[in-house]
């Protein structure tokens, strides 16, 4: 019980974190002139930050995809490392997709941001 509660009390305060970095790098890129490359690069970030990824322990426990990818490149454990960059990769491979499709949208229908 105690390991539950701090396992999503450490999951509250990453979320917690990770809102605050999207929310800093929403306002630096607010200066990039193409509106476009903006949005790619937030939602690049916001992908990186809230993929998670099981780690492979008896229980379900995820943890974010990146710092597992890192870690366990880092102390050579190749195969959670391997599966967490699958993950980020899946992830961003949908990211593309969603966004080509929006824009493929707004071209057929004249839409235009405001």
């Amino acid at each position: 019980m105690i390991i539950s509660q701090s396992y999503l009390m450490a999951w509250g305060i990453y979320l917690l974190s990770a809102i605050g970095l999207i929310i800093v790098f929403w306002r630096m890129t607010r200066s990039i002139p193409s509106k476009d490359i903006a949005k790619v690069l937030r939602m690049v970030v916001i992908v990186l930050l809230l993929t998670p990824v099981d780690i492979g322990l008896d229980a379900k426990w995820f943890a974010p995809a990146y710092l597992v990818g890192g870690y366990e490149w880092v102390i050579g454990n190749s195969h959670l490392a391997i599966k967490a960059g699958i993950h980020l990769l899946g992830a961003l491979t949908l990211l593309t997709a969603l966004l080509t499709l929006e824009y493929i949208v707004r071209k057929l229908l004249h839409l235009q941001e405001a």
